[in-house]
């Protein structure tokens, strides 16, 4: 019997029932059509675990993966109403680790071309091309700005925190947890060319200096933040009024042009094999994380990364315990899972399908506010515009 429903979920799934049937022990199994293409599958397990998986067709031209940012903390149930006023959102879950105290990720994010925050970090990131095609990869930011005078500066990162010897670029993402605050230049700049396509060269006008901190950007806007710090100094000297700037914004290892990107924190599986503890060590995650059992958030894309799969394990409870790293690595494997990365987890996990939560959060207050979001989004609605 236990077989007979492996075997019946792999084929809701579309994967040869005699993957990794051996070894799950499966108590039960039950699977929804959200809209063709992606499947709901809700999986009771000896453990106790109770999972949810949404597996998404990416080659299906109807949809988008998008990720998605309020400003500051808000439930994942919230951030799908906010974006389904405009798009129709048919599943989502809690994406990046983020600061309590900031109300930002700790990760990069990309949404839809646009930089929402960039920073320097050791972290996997998910990542998805303007052609939708998946990675997962450890991303830091990179970027600089090149002056009529030829010269290039680095930009440290987008909508990121101030410090003396650095620039920051704000953008229409930048709130009040990023005030253009210290000693320093600022310069209020119009977007010139078309789109903030991340992994694209950007040119931008220089329309005025001294711009308050308060002052509300537009979509077209973004202000240049130059530090006080002597190692910036020539930035400050060289940028003026009526320049046209050609800047950079992308990653590094550069993984060319880039619509979403949310952040994680440790690889699960790559190339079909359970990531070791010590090579998560490297992202400063310590090894009693990696080995506890938690509520978790994580999401892995099968070998020729035509499947998409969103997952929640809950934790916590009588009914669901959680699950470790090598725990969610032997689940993803016997579903099909060949790389996979972990997302925040923990009260944060959240999944929801068509409006609705369909796992249990395990904070006792209910559903976490969290940062960011990822979800999937049927085409032929018109996009969001900041």
């Amino acid at each position: 019997m236990i077989y007979s429903l492996v075997a019946y979920a792999l084929g809701v799934l579309g994967l040869p029932p005699s993957l990794g049937a051996a070894e799950v022990r499966t108590d039960s199994i039950q699977s929804v059509t959200v809209a063709p293409g992606i499947v709901h599958t809700s999986y009771t397990k000896a453990g106790p675990y109770t999972l949810d998986v949404l597996e998404v067709d990416l080659s299906n031209p109807g949809y988008a993966i998008e990720s998605f940012r309020p400003v500051g903390l808000v439930r994942t149930s919230q951030q799908v109403r906010e974006n389904d006023r405009e798009q129709h959102v048919l599943g989502a879950i809690n994406a990046d680790f983020f600061s309590f105290k900031t109300g930002w990720p700790v990760g990069n994010q990309v949404v839809n071309g646009e930089f929402a925050l960039g920073l320097a970090t050791p972290r996997s990131h998910l990542a998805f091309s303007v052609a939708g095609r998946p990675f997962m990869e450890r991303l830091t930011f990179r970027g600089w700005l090149r002056t009529p005078t030829g010269k290039h500066y680095d930009i440290a990162g987008v909508n990121d925190a101030h410090k003396n010897n650095s620039i920051i670029l704000h953008t229409s993402f930048s709130d009040t947890a990023t005030p253009w605050i210290g000693p320093g230049a600022t310069f209020l700049l119009q977007k010139v060319s078309s789109g903030w396509r991340a992994g694209d060269t950007l040119r931008l006008l220089v329309a005025s200096s001294g711009v308050e901190g308060s002052r509300t950007l537009g979509s077209q806007e973004a202000v240049l933040w130059i530090g006080g710090g002597a190692s910036v100094g020539g930035a400050r000297e060289d940028v003026r009024v009526g320049d046209t700037l050609v800047t950079y914004l992308g990653f590094e290892p550069d993984i060319g042009h880039i619509a979403n990107v949310v952040g994680g924190g440790g690889m699960i599986l790559r190339g079909g094999q359970p990531v070791s503890d010590s090579t998560n060590v490297e992202e400063k995650i310590s090894v009693a994380f990696l080995r506890a059992r938690h509520p978790r958030t994580f999401v892995a894309i099968n070998q020729d990364t035509t499947k998409l799969l969103l997952c929640t394990v809950d934790g916590r409870q009588e009914t669901s315990i959680g699950m470790s790293f090598q725990e969610m690595a032997d689940f993803l494997l016997s579903i099909g899972g060949w790389h996979a990365v972990n997302l925040d987890g923990g009260g944060s996990t959240t999944m929801v399908v068509n409006g609705v939560i369909v796992n249990s959060p395990s904070d006792k207050t209910g559903e976490r506010p969290v940062a960011n979001t990822l979800q999937i989004i049927k085409r032929g609605v018109p996009t969001l515009t900041r």
